[in-house]
Formats: structure tokens, C-alpha cells, sequence
């Protein structure tokens, strides 16, 4: 038997007198000894396997508080039985449970030592067992075949042919049965019902935004395509409301005969009875959307001429200026303005740069610092700036407030991502979008160009419809 069938043995009959320690091996009364390190079967949830000596001790303590039973475990250098096995442990030791997952096949580590007493029994069977050498006698042959009968459970050898299905069933009984590849991919007392009804729950909601998106996309198209058949003097409601504050209808009031078309050879009379009444009034013939001419948004609002402006400081101690707005916005590399000073030996009062991120064809941009020289026109193609945080740079400005300033253009705040807050205490009660940089990685300038192009696309689109590029 292995220890910790042993061990589970005498723990269930209470007969814990019966173990006692002798130098380095554990003595189970007179059947059993076993070194006192050897693991056994069990193993904890954090991975080891648990020794004798450990579990023997856990046995006899049982009733000991946990904190004291930890205390003194490691004061004898022993391994401890965790909190979360000391119940599952306990309740196969003492026979509650007949088996544990915890519980592992184990090749023997070394042979059992059988007692003394054992070892002498089984000198005198042997003594006793042995023939006679009977050369004469055709019955003796030492080719003769032993079987093991029940007998040899308990130790004792007899001599007889071997009956194959009494050994088959000999090992059968005494088989363990190993888990499968199946039995260790089965979670006992665990649910997944809950992740899978979230994850259906999921595309369930992803499926029905998509269709929403869908039919609220047809609707749109319908309404657009759909022609404009509307016509004023077609709505009931309308026509009562008039009839019941002029006294009649507002179309024979103002001399307008709704009933006439200004297509060429087609005419309809309202009431042949009445006399027709001149029309002095000139009117537009009103076409169907389907015949109208197509509408250009520039048409709604002119567009502006010339390039959209970006405002930047004109300090020389600042991360943005003319010296090198171009590198940064238009191949989103940033170089502080000291070094590209060294390069460039006067500081230009105007960039033009081609935007080539985020578009097909370059676009046109211009980069000023001096707002001072900029006319209304040009006013109206500053699309943004970027900020210092301090009040003087809007000085002459043609606004009255900073609420005025950041809703016609945006506001960008350019800082370090390791600079304090406090340089960006004021920036956070404007309007401002706030773009950090990394003093050291290169390579993410062009990530926070390209977060203020969109940015500045976005912004276009919704307060300054009238800038088309």
C-alpha cells in the first residue's frame, strides 16, 4: 500500500498511537514503515505534492486553529497544508470521501520495508516449504510453473499452476483507475452557461444595431431621392386656418390661382362660371426635385478664397512655431524650434505646408504667427491655433470672449507628456483639445498629427461649413 492509503487507514480507525516516529521513518505499528520526506498521492492546489511527515502532523492537529497550526508546522520545518485543502484533505483522510482529484498515481519511490516479524514469518514458511531433491521422481521438475494464489495477498506462497482468471481478477481489484485526457478537460462544479448567454446577448445587440443602421440609412436615401411633391395650398389644416382668419382662401385673397400650370398648352380651370381674373403677379415656375438642378454646397455658402490658416505662437520658447510647424504638420516629425533654429537662420512670418495625411491629393495649408496683420477675410479662413495658455496671445484679437474664439476656431494646447499640471490648469477651462507629445519616442509624433488632422476635419465639418477643401 502506498502512504497515504496508510495513512487514511489508521485515520479512520483513530489509531494514531499506533504511528510513531523512529529516527527518519514513520512506523504504522507492525505492518507498515515508510521514510518520514516521502510524497505521497496528494497534491495541493498550488502544485506539490504533499510529504508524510507533513500530513502526519496535519492529522494529529486537527482540532489546532489554523494560525497555531502554521506556526508550529514551520517552527519544525514542515511543509503546510494550505486553508483552501485543509477541508478537502481532511474529508478523505478521515473517510468521508471515498476518492479527491487531488489525488495523483504515483510510481512507488521505494519499495515497502515489511516488519520483523514479517520478515521472520515468512523465513520459517519458506523453511517449512522446502522439498526434498527427488531426482527418481518424474513429478519434480524445476520447470514447474507457480501460481499466486489468495493466499499471496497476505504474504504466503503455494505451489500450483497458475489459474489465469483468478490473476486477472487478482489485478483487477487491485487497479486505480488514472483519468483520461477527457475526465481532466471536465470542470466539476463549474457553469459556463453565463459566459456563453453574454457572449449571444452580444451578437444579439451587434445584429440589431447593424439592421437599425441599415433601414436608418434606406430612409435617409428614400429621402433624399423621394421627389418633393409637397405642395402649400395642398395641406387641409392650412387652408381651414386661413379660411378661418381671413374669411377666405389665402390664394384668392393675394390673386393666386393654384390651379394654373406653367407648362406650356395645359390649363385648368378652377370654375368655368367665373370670370377670369387678370393676374398682374409674376412667379417662378416651382420644379420637382427631380427636375431641379443639383445644389452644390458651395453654392449655400461661398467659398472662401485661399487656404485655410493655422495660427501659431510667435514666442521663440514655445514647442510650436514657424520654425518647425512644417516638419511637424506636414511629415509629423517633431524637432523643438532651438535646433531648427541653428538651421534656419531667420524666422519666417509665414509657412505653407501640403497636407498629405488623412487625403488623397495634398491640400494647401498656411501657418502664421502674426494675427495682428490678418485681415477680416483672412479671419475667416483661420480654421486653428495653437494656444500658449496665457491671455496676452489673444490680445487684438477681433472676438469678444475666449467662449467666441474657441467656437469659430479650434483650440489645440501642444505639451510633453511628463510636464505638471499646472501648465495646463488654465488650458482645461477653455474649449481646448489637449495633444501630448513624448520627448524621447520619435516614432509616435506622426500618431498625434494624425489625431489633430481628424480632429480639425471633425471640427470643419460641424461649425465651418463654409471652408470646402
Amino acid at each position: 500500500m502506498d502512504p497515504l492509503s496508510v495513512l487514511r487507514e489508521y485515520t479512520i480507525r483513530k489509531d494514531f498511537d499506533s504511528i510513531k516516529q523512529v529516527d527518519d521513518e514513520f512506523h504504522f505499528g507492525n505492518d507498515y514503515r515508510f521514510p518520514c520526506n516521502i510524497e505521497t498521492a496528494y497534491r495541493s492546489k498550488q502544485g506539490n505534492l504533499y510529504t508524510l511527515d507533513s500530513l502526519v502532523f496535519f492529522v494529529k492537529n486537527t482540532l489546532m486553529k489554523h494560525t497555531e497550526y502554521m506556526q508550529q508546522a514551520r517552527s519544525l520545518k514542515l511543509h503546510t497544508v494550505t486553508f483552501t485543502d485543509r477541508k478537502p484533505l481532511l474529508d478523505y483522510l478521515e473517510g468521508r470521501v471515498q476518492t479527491t482529484d487531488a489525488i495523483e498515481l504515483l510510481p512507488p519511490a521505494a519499495p515497502l520495508l515489511p516488519s520483523r516479524d514479517e520478515r521472520e514469518r515468512a523465513t520459517v514458511r519458506q523453511t517449512e516449504d522446502v522439498e526434498e531433491y527427488k531426482p527418481d521422481d518424474p513429478s519434480y521438475g524445476p520447470s514447474k510453473r507457480l501460481r499466486l494464489d489468495a493466499d499471496a495477498v497476505e504474504g504466503e506462497y503455494i505451489g500450483k499452476e497458475i489459474d489465469t482468471s483468478r490473476l486477472v481478477n487478482f489485478i483487477r481489484e487491485r487497479e486505480r483507475p488514472i483519468r483520461d485526457r477527457d475526465t481532466i478537460l471536465l470542470c466539476h462544479n463549474k457553469d459556463f452557461r453565463g459566459i456563453l448567454t453574454m457572449l449571444t446577448k452580444r451578437e444579439e445587440e451587434k445584429r440589431k444595431s447593424d439592421e437599425q443602421q441599415k433601414d436608418t440609412e434606406k430612409m435617409v436615401d428614400v429621402s433624399i431621392l423621394a421627389p418633393n411633391t409637397s405642395n402649400r395650398y395642398a395641406n387641409v389644416e392650412e387652408k381651414t386656418f386661413w379660411k378661418e382668419h381671413l374669411g377666405t382662401d389665402a390664394a384668392e385673397e393675394l390673386g393666386i390661382d393654384p390651379t394654373q400650370s406653367y407648362i406650356t398648352g395645359f390649363t385648368k380651370q378652377k370654375d368655368a362660371a367665373k370670370p377670369a381674373k387678370l393676374d398682374v403677379h409674376i412667379h417662378r415656375p416651382v420644379l420637382q426635385s427631380s427636375q431641379r438642378p443639383p445644389v452644390s454646397l458651395s453654392s449655400q455658402k461661398a467659398r472662401l478664397e485661399g487656404p485655410p490658416i493655422i495660427l501659431v505662437p510667435s514666442a521663440f520658447q514655445t514647442m510650436l512655431n514657424t520654425y518647425n510647424a512644417k516638419d511637424f504638420l506636414e511629415d509629423g516629425v517633431y524637432c523643438p524650434p532651438d535646433q531648427k533654429a541653428k538651421i534656419v537662420l531667420k524666422k519666417p512670418d509665414l509657412v505653407t505646408i501640403q497636407r498629405k495625411m488623412g487625403r488623397d491629393t495634398p491640400v494647401k495649408y498656411e501657418v502664421r504667427d502674426k494675427p495682428t496683420v490678418l485681415s477680416p477675410k483672412d479671419w475667416d479662413r483661420v480654421v486653428a491655433v495653437f494656444v500658449l495658455g496665457k491671455e496676452w496671445q489673444f490680445k487684438d484679437w477681433p472676438f469678444k470672449s475666449h467662449v467666441e474664439i474657441f467656437d469659430k476656431i479650434m483650440g489645440i494646447f501642444l505639451r510633453f507628456e511628463d510636464d505638471s499640471v499646472e501648465s495646463a490648469k488654465v488650458v482645461k477651462q477653455w474649449n481646448v483639445k489637449i495633444i501630448s507629445l513624448s520627448k524621447h519616442k520619435r516614432h509616435q509624433d506622426k500618431t498625434a498629427v494624425l489625431e489633430f488632422w481628424d480632429r480639425l476635419d471633425a471640427f470643419v465639418r460641424s461649425r465651418r461649413m463654409n471652408l470646402v477643401f
